[in-house]
């Protein structure tokens, strides 16, 4: 009788230990693909800044509700544009040569150069 509570705490003990072992590795798993979607959202937001500052357009309307995840904050300053989320940062390099913060949420109008055609 005492064999079988032995055996039944210690196969107990195992099934915990193996939980934990199976949530760390997703946890793990979860936060590298945070971090390889964090890094192309900065990608994608230079290059989008890239394409409006070699274009015939003096302005352009961001909308962080629809650019960003909730919670996150874009910096564009010195030619490279900063994902802030928490304690993350992801960076990319662009050919923007302005400076502006975008939080999630908000809405701004950027301006690269100014022209007889812009008010």
């Amino acid at each position: 009788m005492i064999e079988f509570t032995i055996s039944r705490v210690v196969l107990c003990a195992c099934g915990v230990l193996l939980m934990v072992v199976v949530t760390s590795a997703l946890g793990g798993v979860y936060d590298r693909n945070t971090d390889v979607m964090d890094e192309d959202l900065a990608s994608r937001f230079a290059y989008m800044l890239d394409i409006f500052q070699s274009s015939d357009d003096d302005t352009i309307v961001l909308d962080g509700a629809r650019i960003l995840p909730e919670g996150y904050t874009a910096m564009v300053h010195d030619g490279f544009v900063e994902l802030l989320h928490d304690d993350r940062r992801n960076m990319a390099a662009t050919d923007y040569t302005g400076e502006f913060r975008l939080r999630w949420g908000d809405t701004i109008t950027v301006t690269h150069r100014t022209s007889p055609r812009s008010s």
